[in-house]
């Protein structure tokens, strides 16, 4: 990528060692870095979309789909069924948004109509279940059970 290589270098950096510890993700603070690495591939991938590098957007979209699919068992764990929902929903969004990138010839209104629904999806979950912090900038909001 050309743009921030940086930043996704950080995200597959942090991203690789939430998934190397464990394939899923156990408390609080790996739920925190796993978002946060969801997040910064998630704008490495929207920038190599913007500049219409499908194929550069596929990796960073790929660990976030991983990462974000770790994160399942923590919603289950908590006993939260519609995050658990979300949290598919999301993950079939990313898969939908690689089927779009991966065609022999990507079609740029479709590309940005799936980046569009992952990003709902996001903020679905974000609505539902996360909310502004003075230390942090945001957490984890308690959830009705």
């Amino acid at each position: 990528m050309t743009g921030r290589p940086a930043a996704w270098v950080a995200a597959f950096v942090v991203g690789a060692g939430t998934l190397g510890i464990a394939q899923k993700v156990i408390g609080p603070e790996e739920f925190d870095r796993a978002m946060k690495t969801v997040g910064a591939a998630l704008e490495a991938a929207e920038e190599a979309l913007g500049s219409a590098s499908y194929g550069d957007a596929k990796t960073p979209l790929a660990l976030s789909r991983q990462v974000l699919a770790s994160t399942r068992p923590e919603w289950e764990a908590n006993g939260v069924p519609d995050a658990v929902r979300m949290n598919r929903e999301a993950v079939a969004a990313l898969d939908a948004l690689d089927r779009v990138l991966s065609a022999a010839t990507v079609d740029p209104a479709a590309a940005t109509a799936a980046y569009d629904n992952v990003t709902r999806a996001c903020d679905a979950c974000h609505a539902a279940y996360r909310e502004g912090d003075p230390e942090t900038g945001y957490r984890i909001r308690s959830a009705p059970r």
